[in-house]
């Protein structure tokens, strides 16, 4: 998409493309409304997920990421950046920021992206 060549990249970590299973749900809401999504890149301050239903921005979320080769689900506070609809179908792209998550599955995230990111 060439529009986002357009705007300056302010991300201030790596991020990388991928395909990962998540789950989330309402920081408010009960442990039963979980909805499942899927990551389409990530980065150790954030996801961009693809969801079937419209979040509104500002939404805090728990996140449930399953990232490979950590042995349980990291486990994240995010707030909704922004959302964009998908150009076919109910489907929307939505950008979250990571507020809080504990030392470990920081960790997880940050070495899953490095070890992720080619080699040049």
């Amino acid at each position: 998409m060439y529009w986002k060549a357009e705007v300056p990249e302010r991300r201030q970590y790596p991020r990388i493309n991928t395909t990962m299973s998540i789950q989330y749900r309402g920081i408010r809401q009960a442990s039963d409304s979980v909805m499942g999504a899927i990551a389409r890149d990530i980065s150790s301050g954030g996801i961009r997920v693809l969801v079937n239903e419209f979040v509104s921005v500002f939404t805090r979320l728990v996140v449930e990421v399953s990232v490979p080769s950590t042995p349980k689900a990291v486990r994240v506070i995010s707030k909704v950046a922004w959302i964009q609809k998908r150009p076919h179908g109910e489907q929307y792209e939505v950008g979250m920021q990571f507020l809080d998550m504990a030392e470990e599955d920081r960790r997880n995230i940050a070495e899953f992206v490095e070890r992720s990111i080619p080699k040049q």
